[in-house]
């Protein structure tokens, strides 16, 4: 039976875990003022892994919109 969905918060974004039949999916939502992510969510067979896997999209969402430092 799979588990309830887990949110958590990074960065601004709500990360949604949960359990599937082959292991985690994690869906990404934007908060106020910020642009979706794509892909707006990722799956691995470890929760870590799916989480990882998400908060390194929006560290890169995040960066591309940073003004460069010259």
């Amino acid at each position: 039976m799979p588990q309830a969905s887990e949110v958590t918060e990074y960065r601004g974004y709500m990360l949604s875990s949960a359990q599937r039949a082959r292991g985690w999916r994690v869906n990404i939502y934007p908060g106020s003022n910020l642009l979706p992510t794509l892909p707006d969510s990722v799956s691995a067979t470890l929760k870590k892994e799916a989480l990882t896997k998400a908060r390194a999209i929006i560290d890169h969402q995040l960066s591309s919109f940073e003004p460069s430092r010259e």
